[in-house]
């Protein structure tokens, strides 16, 4: 099911927030220690999101190098609200679980 493989990470972006005041990202590594490159599908450049868990709480992981490149998967982690944990929204362009 597609909400447990969500939850099971416990990985959940909170806000939009660009880089630095950067309009935009290529990889993890130009957003930071605590926050992801969240591309849309087919898509290289993204925005920088927070991590956060399913409660909203910040969780600080380091840059994946499977970052680089483009997001070459179409599904997403969400399609509808119903997807995501209670306090989150589905954002409908990069399909990942923002808090609300």
């Amino acid at each position: 099911m597609r909400v447990s493989a969500v939850i099971s990470f416990l990985i959940f972006l909170i806000v939009c927030m660009p880089n630095f005041g950067d309009a935009g990202c290529s990889s993890d590594f130009n957003c930071g220690i605590g926050y992801r490159c969240v591309k849309a599908a087919f898509q290289s450049q993204g925005t920088c999101m927070k991590l956060v868990n399913e409660f909203g709480v910040p969780t600080y992981d380091m840059p994946k190098l499977d970052s680089i490149g483009p997001n070459m998967s179409p599904g997403g982690d969400c399609n509808f609200d119903t997807d995501c944990p209670i306090g989150f929204q589905c954002h409908r362009k990069y399909k990942v679980c923002v808090k609300r």
